[in-house]
């Protein structure tokens, strides 16, 4: 028998308090939903990381322009409020350093990055750096040796890159300072192989995926693929949203929000150059998946379909990157953001 996971969707909209956090256990055998807490969550919970401990969930509130931090019930994964932070902008993405020190997130609407410190207990700490890191900043990622942090931006088409001074909390900008998208891109969410050599920019604007060669020596990134289609072949329309590796780092599954014909794009990986191959796609049985997630025994994928409020749970086929639909589950209106752990 699997140990049992623990599921937390965030929910809610852009207007109003209707943001709210559930709680559900996973049991990977069935992969069987059950619901084990609902609590409000101001605006919106947008998006959430897991201290490296495991007793600590962190949630960005885009509404209300805060970060709060949750102390996890061992066994159940419930949740009670620590403390909350007010962000200097409005937060669309959350990552915590390898050392589990530092708290990186962005700002869509205000162009920058912020640090905050992370406390002995797990709570949130001051402000340690604020930088400008450009037009619609969309998710802030460090590299696997949490020495560089990467933040894709839709509005300037880059990803701008930094070096991360874990003793100082500091980012400074790396030469160059950010490597140009192919024009209307639109770049949003970057993913990192577990080797650490490669990196998967997905482009929401252009729903294309990007491969990118990381020099752990200098800190960038350099291009080897482009637009590498991420829709179906004669659908139009629509914008990619997230991007995740399968942690064996044989395939790939990024995003596609098209109505009623959203999927999830599924790429090989080149196991020697970190090339990518459009191979197949599978329908999210819901609009809209903005965020999705993959157990860490890549055994399970959950994604979020904001639209329909519901997350479709699929098992992934042993040995391939193939989706087999297990079934929907009803959750709060306006789904996020889905974590597995």
């Amino acid at each position: 028998m699997s140990q049992q996971r623990t599921v937390y969707v965030g929910s809610g909209a852009w207007s109003g308090e209707t943001g709210k956090i559930q709680v559900f256990n996973l049991d990977p055998d069935t992969a069987a939903l059950s619901l084990v807490q609902e609590l409000a969550a101001g605006g919106v919970a947008a998006f959430m990381v897991r201290s490296l401990d495991g007793r600590t969930l962190y949630v960005a509130d885009e509404v209300q322009g805060s970060i709060a931090s949750y102390e996890i019930a061992p066994g159940s994964g419930e949740l009670r409020l620590k403390n909350r932070v007010m962000t200097a902008g409005h937060p669309v993405y959350l990552a915590l350093d390898p050392r589990g020190t530092v708290l990186a997130t962005c700002f869509f609407a205000e162009a920058k990055t912020e640090l905050f410190t992370v406390e002995p207990d797990g709570r949130i700490g001051a402000s340690a750096c604020l930088v400008d890191s450009g037009k619609e900043s969309h998710c802030t990622v460090f590299d696997p040796n949490g020495r560089c942090l990467f933040v894709p931006t839709r509005g300037d088409n880059w990803v701008a890159q930094y070096r991360f001074d874990p003793a100082a909390r500091k980012l400074t900008p790396q030469s160059p300072p950010y490597v140009q998208e192919v024009e209307g891109a639109g770049p949003r969410h970057l993913a990192f192989h577990p080797n650490g050599r490669t990196a998967y920019l997905l482009n929401e604007l252009n729903l294309s995926l990007s491969v990118y060669a990381f020099d752990a020596e200098r800190g960038t990134l350099s291009p080897l693929q482009r637009s590498l289609a991420a829709a179906p072949a004669g659908q139009s329309g629509g914008a990619s949203a997230d991007v995740h590796v399968h942690p064996e780092g044989r395939y790939l599954y990024a995003s596609n929000r098209q109505g009623d014909q959203s999927s999830l794009a599924i790429f090989e990986l080149d196991s020697s150059s970190g090339r990518a191959k459009l191979v197949g796609h599978e329908l999210t049985r819901g609009s809209t998946p903005r965020n999705f997630a993959l157990d860490s025994a890549g055994r399970i994928l959950i994604v979020g379909n904001q639209d329909s409020a519901n997350v479709a749970v699929f098992r992934i086929r042993a040995g391939g990157g193939a989706l087999d639909f297990v079934a929907t589950r009803a959750v709060a209106p306006g789904p996020f953001f889905v974590g597995i752990y």
